[in-house]
This record gives C-alpha cells, structure tokens and sequence, in this order.
C-alpha cells in the first residue's frame, strides 16, 4: 500500500505546478497554456501508443472507447471549462473554496459507494482539511479586499459546482473502471485517455473566443515560455500523473484517494514559497498542519477500516 500512496502523492506533486505555470508565461494566458498542455498530453500520447504493442491497447480501446471519452471530458476538458469560467464571472474566492472541497466530496462518495463509510471516522479529518484550506485563502482575501473584485454571479457558482462534480465523477469512475478492469494496462489507459482529451480539445479550442487565445491572433512573440511550461504540464502534470494517479487508483480504496488530492495543494503552498523566495507565514504554517494532519488522519482510520472489512468478508474460522 505504501507505493500506491506514493504514486497518489506524486501525483499531486505534478499537478501542483498548474497553479505556479499560468503566471510564468505572460503575455498568453492560461487558456492558452491549457490548450498547448493538452496538446501535449495528446501528441506524446499517440507516440506511446505507437510503441506499445497493438494488443496492448486496441482491444480496450474497442470495448471501452465511451467510457474513456467520457473520463477525458470529464476529467480535463469539462473540468476546466467549467472552472475557467467560473473564475472569470465569481473572481477567484468562490470557484478557489468550492473546488478546495474536492478531497472532501472524494473521501466521501469513495467510501459511500465502497460501502466502508463512517460519519465518525470522516468528520475529523475533513474538518482539519476544510480548515487548512480556508486558513490558505482567507488570509489573501482579507489582504485584497481594498481591491476592485469581480461581483459573485449565480452561473459562476454553478459552473463552480459542475466543475467539482466533473472531476469528482472522473476520479470516482476511474477507480472503479481500473479496480474491476485488472488486466488493463496502464501505460496504455493513460495514453488513451491523453489521445481522447486531444480530441475533445479540439473542438473546444475551435469555439474559443480570439481574445481568450493568444496565438489565434498572432500573440506568437515571446512564445517560448509558453512552448517550456506547456511541454512541462504535458508531460508532468498531465502524463507522469495521470499514469500515477492510475496507479493509486487501481490499488487504494477510494476513501484514501479522496484524501491524496490534498498533496496537490500543499505541493502549490511549497512551489510559491521557493518560487517568491520567501519563509512562510503563520497562517500558511497552520494551513499546512491541518492539511497534512487531516489527510494523515484520514488514510489511517480510511486503511484500518479496510483491513477491518477484509477480515469481516474472509473465509469463517475453521473453514477449510
């Protein structure tokens, strides 16, 4: 179980740089960077393919074509979408605070629909989460709120719920997929999954407003920072952790890996601080004390139970 959990870990780790990427590479924005991150993860994805085996991914892609679709749109094109829009019309608290409950929502339905769920065991560890995740924001709010802000809209709210859900369906149907479906590869569902985000960018590249892509209206000056931490996402954020989160995600009940996403944010915590040179302040000391507490907390009483139950569906003593 150790190494599952550290895929999980990893996982966050790579996804993390998201958060540092978008202001790196002005003047292109982050639909810009989303688009070439994508493009990427598909591109390098046709490439794995090529080198695997046929057998090695053909016949999954026959059997199960819808279900990897709809794992890429959920898990990447709707998902962010969703939330790109949603930051455009609520500003950034809103969507930031409702998309900070994803470990939350996960931990939660992860154990409901394993049938291992404890109101008692959850309650304190998602309570150490939700408070190190509003000790994080509410302390740059506070510091903001001389600053013009964008008016909260009831269809940025929305869209902010719809991206939770979006990913929180991808996360839950994607472990199961890969928990009952043993024999598929994993290198070979990642690339599939990359293959299927490209074709669902496509589209979504094609109705996107000029304004909101830079290279659509010749912006193509000083594109190299762009090209680096689009090839970077692609390959680290969108490639190396898809396949880990596979990994974890095969082997770790669902629960657990609810409780893993948190290592995406205390990964982003750590990034700004190296990235502004700085010490952290006591409020983000105290957030990551209660990340890390409640998602220790969690994957421990998650781990025990599972053990538990396992025992509890075993053969009867004396059974031969």
């Amino acid at each position: 179980m150790i190494w599952p959990i550290a895929a999980g870990l990893m996982a966050g780790a790579f996804w993390a740089l998201t958060f540092i990427a978008p202001g790196l590479v002005a003047p292109f924005g982050p639909t810009d960077l989303t688009v070439a991150r994508y493009a990427v993860f598909g591109l390098s994805s046709g490439v794995v393919l090529v080198a695997l085996r046929r057998d090695q991914w053909l016949p999954t892609l026959r059997r199960h074509w819808l279900v990897i679709l709809g794992l890429a749109l959920t898990g990447n094109t709707i998902y962010y979408l969703c939330l790109s829009e949603a930051l455009l019309r609520s500003g950034t608290l809103l969507p930031t605070m409702i998309i900070g409950t994803l470990p939350v929502v996960m931990a939660f339905l992860g154990g409901l629909r394993n049938g291992t769920f404890s109101l008692r065991r959850f309650v304190l560890p998602a309570w150490l989460i939700l408070g190190g995740i509003l000790s994080h924001i509410l302390p740059a709010t506070w510091a903001e709120a001389s600053e013009p802000v964008v008016a909260t809209s009831p269809a940025g709210l929305v869209l902010a719920l719809v991206a939770l859900a979006s990913w929180a369906f991808y996360g839950v149907r994607n472990a199961e997929f890969l928990a009952h479906e043993k024999q598929t590869d994993l290198v070979a569902w990642t690339a599939l999954t990359g293959i299927a985000t490209l074709v669902t960018l496509v589209p979504v590249a094609a109705l996107l407003p000029g304004g909101q892509l830079g290279l659509w209206h010749g912006s193509i000056g000083g594109a190299g920072p762009l090209l680096l931490w689009g090839t970077a996402l692609g390959l680290l954020s969108s490639w190396a952790a898809t396949w880990l989160w596979n990994i974890a995600s095969r082997a770790l009940p669902g629960e657990v890996l609810g409780y893993l996403i948190v290592s995406e944010t205390v990964f982003a915590i750590l990034y700004a601080f190296v990235l502004e040179q700085r010490l952290p302040t006591t409020a983000e000391i105290v957030s990551v004390v209660l990340l890390i507490g409640g998602v220790s907390l969690g994957i421990r009483a998650a781990s025990n139970a599972s053990r538990l139950s396992a025992r509890g569906s075993g053969p009867a003593a004396g059974a031969p």
